[in-house]
């Protein structure tokens, strides 16, 4: 999975890619997008044979090798999808009404929310 990928330091960002930049908003309508699943855009990578400076990651900062591919395209998307998934963007989810929204104190009583984490 890319996310995993991503993680272990096998997937890359190049230095001239920007840094995230996305809000919570845009990553809670990201999850909505992929749960109703509308087309979300490709993924485009890159296998240079020499590497050239990489952009530093909170994402991949533990990682000890070099990356194999880079991302040049929707890195927004796969930072977001970490974010949520590992709690630092909080997304709850609302079975009945099939909603997103982020967590707030008052979705806490209701049972119908749940964490997308």
């Amino acid at each position: 999975m890319l996310l995993e990928e991503l993680g272990e330091g096998a997937l890359g960002l190049p230095e001239i890619q920007r840094s995230y930049v996305w809000n919570r908003p845009q990553a809670r309508d990201l999850i909505d997008s992929l749960y109703r699943e509308y087309p979300s855009g490709l993924i485009l990578l890159w296998k240079p044979k020499e590497l050239p400076e990489l952009r530093d990651t909170a994402l991949v900062e533990n990682s000890k090798k070099a990356p194999d591919f880079l991302i040049l395209d929707r890195q927004q998307r796969l930072t977001s999808l970490t974010k949520v998934f590992s709690g630092e963007i909080d997304v709850y989810f609302n079975v009945e009404e099939e909603s997103f929204q982020i967590y707030s104190q008052k979705l806490k009583a209701n049972p119908l929310w749940i964490s997308v984490k």
